[in-house]
């Protein structure tokens, strides 16, 4: 017979205050008539179960990021189910166990300079929403922000910390995203016939469009390249990422989104930067570069040169077609981002220090276009914004905003050199490396869209931001438990 146990005087606080708070709910769902507050106990289970699980909802999440659905309400209000609110019960639960055990995060974590200048930005979004001009709007894309950064780099650095936990972490991804894709394909195969203007369709609902789903791949894909090298040559899982390395390429070639491939076919040259350390060089020419052409562009208006002909810029049905259209300046979706980068410029002339505030480009941006630019899907039914993540930064979040996040840029890039080059093991210079490919990628997604504030491409931006930190304070090994 098993002898009974003493129950703490900690148990018992735990129990009263839970009897308490559920009475309490009951009262107050009673006495305002408001019955979502009779879900308060079970919240209050929840948040217990994550806290003493945090490890396992942490995973949970990441198996969850590629099977999300964005679900909007008659309100108008939009999230992703079910992972932002689980993004937002893991950021209270991490600032609860933070406040209490502040030594789980890595020496020199928050101090790392990748993690510096996060922090940087987020507080330079939180002056924005103080000062903006929809501070509703504004702190609501802070609010979002907070959710992301704290479990997706606060939580990652709490939990990976060896070979065996990245493995995981890789696996809880790559598994529900490849068989995502799989079923993506066949349907565009089988139901559409690989058919360019059908392609959206066979995404939804798990990606909004065939660039968010396309972005999720080229983003994700250099993980499966090295995951690749974990295992020998000739085994049955070194066999399925190899065939999944080819199935991640034609199926970024299949959703037809120039961006993703752009990125894919850019991280060869970009190794090879990295790899002969050129990066603060390369840079350095791509800043020279950008400033002198965009400068030249709006030097007595040399970008009205380029406005099209309202007639003649059209959708294509055909991807050759397409990419045809988009060289001589006559496919609509490319000049209608040029549509919303003229009127982002504009924005930022008219409020250069701090914008019109985060969230609100779609609110303002209309009185800032040049007529000669619009065309046949001006009208904007999506709301969505510029399409270029650094112009929404100018426009949103003024030139400090652009500055920080131009400078998070090139902070990764040459600061992630010194740390591929600090490593000492072949293994933890495959990982850095894999790192900066990833972020490479997502740069390259950003420079044609913003989708930063998606579940399926700002995780990990902020995951990377973490692992690097990690790498760099030694916190983080693929030499730590070999199997």
């Amino acid at each position: 017979m098993t002898n009974a146990r003493n129950i703490s005087k900690t148990e018992f606080g735990l129990f009263y205050g839970f009897a308490a708070a559920s009475v309490a709910s009951v009262l107050a769902a009673y006495q305002l008539e408001t019955t979502f507050l009779l879900a308060v106990p079970a919240l209050l289970l929840i948040i217990f179960f994550k806290i003493l699980n945090y490890k396992a909802m942490y995973f949970a999440l990441m198996f969850l990021l590629p099977c999300s659905i964005e679900y909007y309400f008659p309100n108008g209000l939009a999230t992703d189910l079910p992972t932002e609110p689980l993004m937002v019960g893991l950021t209270l639960v991490t600032l609860t166990i933070l406040a209490f055990r502040k030594n789980l995060l890595p020496k020199g974590f928050i101090s790392n300079p990748l993690i510096l200048i996060l922090t940087l930005h987020l507080f330079w979004i939180l002056i924005c929403a103080i000062n903006s001009e929809l501070p509703v709007f504004s702190f609501k894309v802070f609010a979002a922000k907070i959710w992301y950064f704290v479990p997706f780099t606060l939580l990652t650095a709490i939990i990976l910390r060896t070979r065996r936990d990245m493995q995981r972490w890789f696996w809880l991804i790559f598994s529900p995203l490849t068989i995502l894709i799989i079923v993506s394909v066949l349907r565009h195969g089988i139901i559409y016939q690989f058919s360019f203007s059908d392609v959206n369709r066979c995404v939804t609902p798990y990606f909004r469009n065939h660039v968010n789903y396309a972005a999720m791949i080229s983003i994700f894909f250099p993980f499966v390249v090295w995951a690749a090298s974990w295992y020998a040559k000739g085994t049955f899982t070194h066999k399925i990422l190899i065939a999944s390395i080819v199935l991640y390429i034609i199926a970024t070639y299949l959703s037809y989104t120039r961006t993703a491939m752009l990125a894919i076919i850019g991280m060869i040259p970009f190794y090879y930067m990295v790899e002969w350390r050129m990066t603060r060089v390369a840079m350095a020419v791509f800043a020279v570069i950008a400033v002198i052409g965009v400068s030249w562009l709006f030097y007595d208006n040399h970008y009205l040169r380029f406005a099209p002909n309202y007639q003649e810029t059209i959708y294509h049905d055909d991807f050759s077609s397409h990419l045809t259209s988009t060289f001589q300046g006559k496919d609509v979706s490319s000049m209608e981002r040029v549509y919303r980068w003229v009127a982002g410029a504009r924005m930022a002339n008219d409020r250069p220090w701090m914008g019109v505030g985060s969230g609100n480009f779609y609110n303002f941006y209309r009185s800032y276009t040049v007529t000669e630019f619009e065309t046949y899907i001006s009208d904007n039914e999506e709301h969505s914004t510029v399409h270029n993540y650094y112009l929404l930064m100018l426009s949103e979040q003024g030139w400090p905003g652009l500055f920080i996040f131009v400078l998070i840029t090139f902070v990764t890039f040459i600061y992630g050199e010194y740390i591929y080059y600090k490593m000492k093991s072949r293994e933890d210079k495959r990982a850095v490396m894999t790192l900066l490919l990833v972020m490479f990628s997502i740069i390259i997604n950003l420079i044609l869209s913003d989708m930063l504030e998606s579940d399926k491409v700002g995780p990990f931006f902020f995951m990377v931001l973490a692992m690097l930190a990690l790498f760099d304070t030694g916190a983080l090994s693929m030499e730590t438990d070999r199997q």
